[in-house]
């Protein structure tokens, strides 16, 4: 972990010293948040509770993960996670999570997650921010959607690299597996915050719909299609990369929402 990827790590004695307003549980989410991960030696409990209107700007670090019904955090072993306070989009503290492609490592990702009985049709958004430019000839991936007894996928949000290397969303379809990409790709900025948003109607039938959103402007969706053929998922957020030049990158995270439709 390098100074400059992830400026100032916030440990829990520290601000249990100069943040009095936080209690213990809140400064404890500061330094880690639940690890699921090679050591730890296997997968939370699955959560079976409806997922609700909810948002993290990590202000207390990870507790809104640790401390809602099926969510937490996990890492292989060679990646990292935790809290900065630079850059943040809002308020003091963001999250940063560092991978690395190298094949000789395992660290591919860095992930955090909620799961349980998905709202019928919400906006799933978070604010991104890249520090430096990379190219990505494999999977870059930023959102990752899964459901099912068998945890199969059903939708990804990555980026992909164009041939001038700049970089662009992009939705994979696990369900007809099919890329989904925008007629005219907006790039993403690098060392500035932008905003990816998926509305999922989730539907087993053809009456679903999805669509991809960059900064509030729409770049692509589709209706009238299943959307997702299971009762129960889960939705990744953080940083998966397994073919990056150069290999390590850190991805930084804030403002993370879920928004049920009315």
């Amino acid at each position: 972990m390098t100074r400059q990827r992830f400026a100032v790590l916030f440990f829990a004695a520290f601000w249990c010293a100069c943040e009095p307003q936080l209690t213990v549980g809140a400064a404890a989410c500061l330094e880690a948040a639940p690890l699921i991960g090679p050591e730890e030696g296997g997968d939370p409990i699955p959560s079976l509770e409806p997922v609700e209107a909810w948002a993290t700007s990590f202000e207390s670090g990870f507790c809104d993960y640790r401390f809602v019904p099926g969510g937490f955090c996990y890492r292989d072993a060679d990646s990292e996670y935790g809290i900065v306070e630079w850059p943040v989009r809002s308020g003091r503290r963001a999250a940063a999570f560092s991978v690395t492609s190298d094949p000789d490592l395992e660290g591919m990702q860095a992930r955090c997650v909620r799961e349980g009985i998905l709202p019928e049709a919400a906006y799933y958004g978070a604010w991104y921010y890249i520090p430096d430019p990379a190219r990505n000839e494999g999977n870059w991936n930023l959102f990752h959607f899964q459901g099912g007894d068998d945890l199969h996928g059903l939708w990804d949000v990555s980026l992909a690299s164009s041939e001038d290397g700049q970089l662009s969303l992009y939705i994979y379809d696990f369900l007809r597996r099919r890329f989904r990409r925008p007629a005219e790709p907006r790039p993403v900025p690098i060392a500035s915050w932008f905003h990816v948003e998926l509305y999922l109607r989730r539907s087993a039938d053809e009456t679903g719909a999805v669509a991809l959103y960059q900064d509030g402007q729409l770049l692509w969706e589709a209706n009238e299609l299943i959307t997702d053929d299971s009762e129960w998922g889960q939705w990744y957020l953080g940083n998966l990369a397994d073919a990056l030049s150069p290999e390590t990158s850190t991805l930084y995270v804030d403002d993370v929402t879920i928004r049920p439709e009315p």
